[in-house]
């Protein structure tokens, strides 16, 4: 359902400077454009009982939280749900990071400092719940972590159902309606914090970097292992990862080349000079057999047949080296070719 866009449809355009300055007075945040042409400053906000919807174009925008209770005070008083109803939306808090996409629904505590991030075409619904109102029915959300909730769920889909229709029409609905609804809205949160349909918490960054390095390494001998295809299966942006990496004081391609060689090593140590070097090279996701030598020579201070003759290889001379960011896309960007392109999930399950 397009609530957003069904809301927003006979509302005026405003300027880049009114927009701000709307981002500043009812958010208590700071907005910057992306670049691009056809953006649509649209936004209507309105209240239903307690409730205050606030549906808007967020496209190619980022916000940034800046110190303050906001205005009335809602930072401290209330929660604010999530509802996107087209692109995609990256917020971050505490280290923390979620991307939301169509049918994503997010609840989280906005006196906590975040910034988000909007895609292209990005449309959605920010509704704040008062804390008061939410007492005796969903406790649970007074936490100050960042909550998904599971989509696949029949009771959320039931209330994002329902939070999607007053969005595109509470506006316009007569007072006694929009005090009813909003009563039947608000006990209806319940459901968020339902044992059959429990949230899922937002991983801190420190443990969705160890989900990261162990889906590399299940994945290591996958020749199109890459940040893209990296970011995509862990549900977070590649800029998440990168930021990642750079705060474990590496990168992303080093840790996969380092991976990939520390794989190549095992497997010459235990294969004799019964597995050829291009075999290694190959199930290990190098472009080529002389770029891995290469590499492993770097790194080891042996290519990779010497070290393979020389038995058990307890000497590497190279293993403190670091490697440039040329040789770690020489090494990692470029697939090997012809490899498995199988995929190993997190949890150990194949991908079907």
């Amino acid at each position: 359902m397009h609530f957003a866009t069904y809301a927003l449809r006979l509302k005026n355009a405003r300027t880049e400077e009114e927009w701000r300055e709307l981002v500043r007075s009812n958010w208590s945040m700071e907005c910057e454009f992306a670049g691009g042409d056809g953006r649509e400053l649209l936004t209507t906000s309105w209240f239903m009982g307690d409730l205050r919807f606030e549906t808007t174009d967020l496209s190619r925008q980022r916000w940034t939280w800046r110190p303050g209770p906001g205005l009335d005070n809602w930072r401290k008083n209330t929660l604010v749900i999530f509802m996107i109803e087209s692109g995609a939306i990256e917020i971050e808090q505490e280290g923390a990071s979620v991307r939301l996409n169509e049918a994503s629904m997010l609840l989280f505590d906005a006196s906590i400092p975040y910034t988000q991030t909007s895609a292209e075409h990005a449309r959605g619904m920010i509704l704040r719940v008062p804390k008061s109102s939410l007492e005796g029915r969903a406790k649970a959300l007074s936490g100050r972590e960042m909550f998904v909730l599971d989509s696949t769920s029949p009771d959320v889909a039931l209330l994002r159902s329902l939070l999607a229709a007053a969005a595109a029409n509470g506006e316009r609905c007569s007072s006694y309606g929009a005090t009813l609804v909003a009563e039947h809205l608000t006990d209806l949160m319940e459901i968020i914090t339902d044992d059959l349909t429990a949230p899922k918490r937002v991983l801190s960054s420190d443990v969705t970097l160890r989900k990261v390095k162990r889906f590399i390494e299940r994945n290591v001998g996958n020749e199109d292992l890459g940040p893209d295809m990296i970011a995509s299966a862990m549900g977070i942006s590649r800029r998440y990862l990168t930021r990642l990496f750079e705060r474990d004081g590496s990168s992303v391609m080093r840790y996969l080349l380092q991976k990939r060689l520390e794989r190549a090593k095992k497997m010459l140590t235990g294969g004799g000079d019964r597995i050829r070097v291009s075999d290694v090279a190959w199930q290990c996701g190098f472009v080529s057999a002389a770029h891995f030598s290469r590499a492993f020579k770097k790194q080891y201070g042996r290519s990779p047949t010497i070290f393979q003759n020389g038995g058990t290889g307890d000497t590497d001379e190279g293993m403190d080296r670091q490697t440039s960011p040329a040789e770690e896309r020489e090494t990692c960007l470029y697939p090997a070719t012809g490899g498995a392109g199988h995929v190993e999930p997190v949890d150990g399950r194949q991908n079907r």
